[in-house]
């Protein structure tokens, strides 16, 4: 069953049963450095970090999916997950507080289109 690492509580309720879910109780910065350290030990990403194309700082929610097993470290995915972590360290933490539950269904909508 593929790691599905998030921060979203409607995700991690969504998923259960789908993915082993890993909860993140902190920013989407902290996801997205959790997915890097599983990427270094050779997990595949199964979903874009990126996804949806949103710029850093406009959702205070983040999930991305990545392999079960540890294969051969891939510099590809490598690559992708530390873009994405530098664009998010640059940006800072100005994320949103009011229509949270919208941004945790477009969070879900994006992880369930890819």
């Amino acid at each position: 069953m593929d790691i599905l690492i998030t921060n979203n509580p409607k995700c991690e309720k969504h998923f259960e049963g789908v993915f082993h879910v890993e909860y993140v109780d902190g920013t989407p910065l902290d996801v997205l450095k959790n997915v890097r350290g599983r990427v270094h030990l050779g997990h595949g990403l199964v979903s874009h970090p990126m996804a949806g194309g949103l710029p850093p700082g406009t959702t205070p929610y983040k999930s991305v999916a990545v392999s079960a097993d540890c294969a051969v470290l891939s510099a590809e995915f490598v690559g992708i997950v530390e873009n994405a972590v530098e664009r998010y360290s640059r940006h800072g933490d100005f994320y949103p507080s009011t229509n949270l539950e919208q941004h945790a269904q477009l969070d879900l909508s994006l992880l369930r289109r890819s």
